[in-house]
């Protein structure tokens, strides 16, 4: 699996959010929201991000073998199930 989570950091780092940096290259609100998801975006996408940020791609994206990356967002889904049962109970007292 491809993750771009560098490129939300250095974009975080340069106090950039994804609309400025799609606004900025040029590119749809929804190619940034399929970055953010970790989902397929062609090359050339990644060339103005590259272009514009003046940085190499390995710097915005990297690759987490599939097994991986999948145990990780079983786990995530788990604390935020936890966290959302323990407000909806927080909201009962």
């Amino acid at each position: 699996m491809i993750v771009y989570d560098k490129l939300m950091n250095i974009l975080s780092e340069r106090k950039m959010n994804k609309r400025q940096l799609s606004e900025a290259i040029g590119i749809k609100a929804n190619t940034m929201s399929a970055l953010s998801k970790n989902r397929n975006v062609n090359m050339e996408t990644i060339n103005r991000i590259c272009e514009y940020l003046k940085i190499q791609p390995s710097e915005i994206m990297e690759w987490i073998p599939d097994e991986e990356y999948n145990k990780a967002n079983e786990e995530k889904q788990a604390i935020e199930a936890q966290i959302a049962e323990l407000q909806a109970k927080l909201k009962k007292m």
